[in-house]
């Protein structure tokens, strides 16, 4: 695509220059835009099966209380006023 730019008047060469270096900056970024698609592509079925699936929160138990007599089950203290 060409682009010609008419410039009215003696605008100097830096001048020009700057016009020059704005317009072909605003068709570089239009151009980058409308590469972009407008909305992403749809992943097809294939590629969403690959994914991690979203971890469910651990449920949290309460701990064992020991009844009776185990291992970890202290001896009840002996209380000598009985005897």
């Amino acid at each position: 695509m060409t682009l010609r730019i008419d410039v009215s008047g003696e605008p100097g060469p830096l001048l020009a220059a700057a016009i020059v270096a704005a317009v072909t900056r605003l068709e570089e970024e239009r151009a980058a835009a409308a590469a972009i698609p407008p909305t992403p592509p749809t992943q097809g079925q294939w590629v969403l099966s690959g994914r991690p699936r979203p971890v469910q929160p651990e449920t949290t138990r309460q701990p064992a209380v020991p009844r009776g007599w185990s291992v970890g089950a202290q001896e009840p203290a002996e209380d000598d006023s009985a005897v």
